[in-house]
């Protein structure tokens, strides 16, 4: 054992471990604190902004209540969104560091991410005195520490405003150390003062004595069990009975209920009264919460997809996230999207994985083999209880919180304890082999490397001049708006509609204008309204703003009136749930009547150019261009109409595809395609030379168009799809991902590229801009090809 009373007098190296903790601890705010990117993409940023502005409305005049946004009746009385479920010492701490900076919200979120980044690293140094004692070895805690610290899970959230990850996550480390002091020193009012700590931080820490008392209690009741072996039933069962009332870890328990029990009183009596004191208990929104996460409110809980998605958030909590993760941002692979939207819905939720040999199904299994692991281990371990209590903790909360910890993938922090215990097991077994300090000295300098490469790597997450120049531009932007609108109310989410993405971009809307946003419930209307779109109208008073436009709200409804009158007077495109027009350049989607939940779903906008090379880099691959959008960034509603316009790409378009969709599923969808794509007009032409070669279709080749025809024609000639693989003369002209195979992919069907007229049959495929050597084309049928023909294009020059 290492008392740390002791370390005064211990020799310098002693130092050394908790030294080197520090400095690769140093690297966290050293990397990832630039404040040009407090809404760079797939950051939590809108959980951080929402958490934020809770914490900045705790005070005394509004009786110390948790709310994000509020709204005025129609007397003028405040109503509340309560968040009252949490203690109020995570937000009372968020606060009392932003207070310094009020007036400069982006020094608030500044400050307030470097609390979060210390309670981390507080979190960890905690885990390392923790297992320092455990262990007795300086350099195993240290490597241990390290290795579990430097997980995916831990450095992407470490800095997330909110008092549900860093703020008690260290709550709970700092209990589990005065769980090792009391064990080995007896300290128990020490652990008393460290839970009631971590009480007024978060209800995590339940979690972590759930299994400690109850491991407790099981090892007090043998203790007296075996004493007394030699008495008679009713004797033994006096005696266990009497040690079971004297017990420490049941005062602790008990003492712990009472404290958080008195917490929770004020918090719903503070609730109670915000709501004028008529709501009964079970209606009170945190009563409401509790039931909602922990699935009390459905017939069924989500066991077989909880577990998986719990296994394989173990199993990366095993991992450093430098061996998983890339500088240039979160690239979720196919098999890893499928998961999550099938699954667990969660956005960025995981890190890239080298799936050339990993898969879903090993990701699962392993999380559930190394659990196993830890387990085994246990039965082998000293100071069993303390182990045990470290690596069970984060199934004590996921398990009763299935419901919630399904979907919040910051949840995975908690099964920290799992890697940190297993860590600590398996270097105690090497430490006995002959080499065992040396390799453990060996392990500690690699988890100190990968620390620091995984904290630069996810520091790199999202990362560019873009990001940097968009951050600035959208705060210069808020800043005039908030400024221009001090004492009214703003309208940044078109009348209550939902909350649109880029979350970041939403996230920072509501912060900056956190006391001039007006919520669903407002009867009156907006003075203003910011909006992303830019509409050039006397209604406009932003014109020298970049990223987001205030308007005054009168002027700009009277300007989409007029629009609506001038684009409604034409014929439609097509007809749907939405009108569809186009003019000068722009698609506009119309409804009449329309309400917020005609609004609420995703638009979806597909556009396939004539030519697919005129398609970005990116997109080519896809064959169309996504301009997928939210009504609220888009659109107006006004006068129970609803109106929303898009500016389509410059290049000519074949066909548009839009809609719109729930989840995975398409609410409605319509698709306008340019009949004829100037091939009837053209076919004369076509054909008025010689074939490039005959086959069931006729090939022709103009400049790097190639066409298809044939006549006559019938539907049975154009149901199958065509192949058409490119191979060019430089096999180096292929893009990256098809220089393997030798050859591009090219397939397409005759509904995309062609056109049935006069029982003729025509399309049109643009060939790429390199020099093309040969092409080898078709129909297939499923697996089978129908025919094949291939052309040398260099003989035919």
């Amino acid at each position: 054992m290492i008392p740390l009373d002791r370390l005064k007098s211990a020799p310098r190296s002693a130092w050394l471990p908790l030294t080197l903790l520090l400095l690769a601890l140093s690297t966290v705010f050293a990397f990832g604190n630039d404040r040009a990117h407090f809404f760079r993409p797939s950051h939590h940023n809108y959980l951080s902004s929402y958490h934020l502005r809770i914490a900045l409305n705790l005070s005394y005049e509004h009786r110390f209540l948790m709310f994000a946004h509020w709204t005025l009746d129609e007397d003028g009385a405040p109503a509340y969104s309560l968040y009252n479920r949490f203690p109020l010492g995570g937000y009372a701490s968020i606060k009392l560091v932003s207070l310094p900076f009020a007036g400069s919200p982006s020094a608030q979120l500044y400050a307030a991410r470097i609390l979060m980044l210390l309670f981390f690293a507080a979190a960890a140094v905690l885990a390392y005195l923790s297992i320092c004692r455990l262990a007795s070895n300086r350099w195993i805690a240290l490597t241990a520490s390290l290795l579990t610290f430097s997980s995916y899970y831990l450095l992407y959230y470490n800095d997330m405003v909110s008092n549900e990850v860093a703020i008690d996550f260290f709550g709970v480390m700092l209990t589990f150390h005065g769980m090792v002091v009391f064990v080995q020193e007896g300290r128990f009012r020490r652990l008393i003062v460290k839970t009631c700590i971590a009480l007024l931080l978060g209800w995590h820490v339940y979690a972590l004595l759930l299994p400690f008392v109850i491991f407790g209690l099981a090892s007090d009741l043998l203790r007296a069990g075996s004493n007394a072996s030699a008495l008679p039933v009713r004797r033994r069962l006096t005696l266990a009975a009497s040690s079971l009332l004297r017990s420490r870890y049941l005062l602790l328990g008990v003492t712990a209920l009472a404290f958080g029990a008195a917490i929770l009183t004020f918090n719903f009596g503070n609730e109670y009264l915000a709501l004028d004191g008529e709501t009964p208990l079970t209606e009170l929104p945190s009563f409401q919460s509790l039931v909602f996460r922990t699935g009390l409110d459905t017939v069924s809980w989500p066991w077989e997809s909880f577990l998986e998605v719990q296994f394989l958030r173990i199993f990366l909590m095993f991992i450093p996230y430098g061996l998983v993760g890339n500088a240039g941002g979160i690239a979720s692979p196919t098999w890893q999207t499928e998961f999550q939207d099938a699954i667990i819905r969660t956005p960025n939720a995981y890190p890239p994985l080298v799936t050339a040999w990993l898969s879903e199904f090993w990701g699962i299994a392993l999380g559930a083999v190394l659990s196993a692991g830890c387990l085994i281990g246990l039965m082998f371990a000293r100071q069993r209880i303390l182990f045990a209590t470290l690596a069970s903790f984060g199934f004590f909360w996921t398990l009763p919180f299935s419901n919630q910890a399904i979907h919040h993938g910051f949840e995975s922090v908690y099964y920290a304890g799992i890697p940190l215990v297993s860590f600590s097991l398996i270097l105690l077994c090497v430490h006995k082999l002959s080499w065992g300090n040396r390799l453990i000295a060996a392990a500690a300098a690699v988890a100190l490397l990968l620390f620091a490469y995984s904290s630069f790597q996810m520091s790199r997450v999202g990362y560019s001049a873009e990001s940097a120049r968009f951050n600035r531009e959208v705060e210069q932007d808020l800043i005039a708006i908030r400024d221009m609108t001090v004492g009214a109310f703003v309208d940044v989410l078109n009348s209550g509609s939902a909350p649109a993405p880029p979350f970041e971009f939403n996230g920072a809307v509501t912060y900056y204008l956190r006391e001039n946003v007006v919520r669903t419930g407002q009867t009156d209307p907006p003075r203003f309204i910011a909006l992303r779109e830019r509409i050039d109208t006397e209604a406009l008073l932003t014109p020298q703003n970049r990223r987001f436009f205030l308007y005054e709200f009168a002027g700009l409804i009277e300007a989409y009136r007029s629009m609506y009158r001038s684009v409604a007077s034409g014929e439609p495109l097509a007809r749907a749930e939405f009108d569809l027009y186009l003019d000068e350049g722009k698609v506009y989607y119309l409804k009449e009547p329309c309400n917020r939940t005609d609004t609420r779903a995703r638009f979806f906008l597909h556009v396939v150019p004539v030519d697919p090379y005129d398609l970005p880099d990116d997109r080519r691959e896809y064959g169309f261009d996504n301009l997928d959008f939210r009504f609220s960034i888009r659109g107006l509603r006004f006068d129970d109409k609803c109106l929303a316009a898009v500016e389509l790409p410059s290049y000519p378009a074949k066909s548009v595809r839009t809609g719109q969709f729930g989840g995975d599923n398409e609410i409605w969808s319509v698709e306008y395609v340019d009949e004829d794509a100037r091939l009837p007009s053209e076919y004369e032409s076509i054909v008025s030379g010689d074939p490039l070669a005959r086959a069931e279709f006729d090939l022709y080749l103009d400049e790097r168009v190639l066409y298809y025809v044939k006549e006559p024609c019938t539907d049975e000639d154009t149901h199958m799809d065509f192949f058409l693989h490119v191979v060019p003369i430089d096999i180096d002209d292929l893009p990256s991902g098809r220089r393997e195979y030798g050859f591009d992919n090219l397939d397409f069907r005759f509904t995309q590229n062609g056109a049935v007229f006069d029982g003729r049959c025509a399309a049109r495929v643009f060939l790429p801009k390199y020099s093309v050597a040969r092409i080898i084309t078709g129909q297939f049928d499923g697996a089978d090809r129908v025919w094949e023909i291939e052309i040398d294009l260099g003989a035919n020059e």
